[in-house]
C-alpha cells in the first residue's frame, strides 16, 4: 500500500507541476488533458485556512508565474492572503455548498485544490462533482476514510470527462504514506532485508516506528 500511495502522491506532484505549463499534456489513469494556452490558474478552496493558506503560499513560491485564486467565504481573510501572495493572486468568494458560486469559480481555473475541510461527515463530494462538470483538474487533502471512498466512486465519471482527480493528497494519509515508504526503503538499504512490519504509532503520524523480527 505504501508503494501505491507513494505513486499516487508522485502523480499529484506531477499534476501540480503541469499546471505551470500552458501547453503541457498529461495522462493520468486514462484521463488525458491539455492545459489552456495561458498562464495556468489554480483555485485553492479553503485558501484562508491553515492547510489551504499554506498550500497557496507554497505554490506561489514554487511557481512564481502561477495565477492563484484564493477561495473562501471570508472576504477580509481572503484580502489578507492575497496581500501576502502578491500580484499573481486574487480572491473569489466561494461556498462549496453553494452550487452556483462553486461552478462560477471553477469555470475560470485549470486546477482546484480542495482544502475546505473538515471532510469528516461531509454529505457529498460537491467540489469533485463540480470539477467533473466543469472539466477542472481536482486534488483534495481529505483525511477521512468514508469521504475518500465516496470520492473514489467518481472514478469512471472523471475518466469519462478526461479529468485527473486525486483524493487524500494531504498530510494523512498522503504524506504519511510517503514517509512510511521512505522508512521501508531506508530499512532495506541498511539491513539488506525486508522489514517484517511497519507500525504507525499515531494516526496523525507524530511518530513512526519500524519494527523487525
Amino acid at each position: 500500500m505504501a508503494r501505491a500511495l507513494l505513486r499516487l502522491n508522485s502523480t499529484a506532484t506531477a499534476i501540480m507541476a503541469s499546471a505551470t505549463s500552458a501547453t503541457k499534456e498529461t495522462v493520468l489513469d486514462g484521463a488525458h488533458f491539455q492545459m489552456k494556452n495561458r498562464n495556468a490558474r489554480v483555485l485553492v478552496l479553503g485558501g484562508t485556512g491553515r492547510v489551504g493558506g499554506s498550500t497557496a503560499v507554497a505554490l506561489s513560491k514554487l511557481c512564481p508565474d502561477l495565477q492563484i485564486v484564493v477561495g473562501s467565504r471570508n472576504r477580509e481573510k481572503g484580502a489578507a492572503m492575497v496581500s501576502t501572495l502578491g500580484k499573481n493572486s486574487e480572491f473569489a468568494e466561494v461556498n462549496i455548498y453553494n452550487e452556483s458560486l462553486l461552478l462560477m469559480a471553477l469555470r475560470d481555473v485549470d486546477l482546484v485544490v480542495h482544502a475546505a475541510g473538515p471532510f469528516q461527515q461531509a454529505p457529498k463530494c460537491t467540489v469533485l462533482e463540480a470539477s467533473i462538470e466543469t472539466k477542472t483538474v481536482y486534488i483534495d487533502v481529505c483525511d477521512d476514510t468514508i469521504y475518500s471512498q465516496r470520492a473514489k466512486s467518481f472514478k469512471d465519471r472523471a475518466i469519462a470527462a478526461n479529468i485527473p482527480a486525486i483524493t487524500t493528497g494531504g498530510i494523512y494519509p498522503g504524506v504519511s504514506n510517503v514517509m512510511a515508504a521512505e522508512l521501508v526503503r531506508v530499512a532495506r538499504n541498511e539491513s539488506k532485508g525486508e522489514p517484517e512490519r511497519l507500525r504507525i504509532t499515531n494516526s496523525k503520524i507524530r511518530t513512526l516506528l519500524l519494527l523487525f523480527s
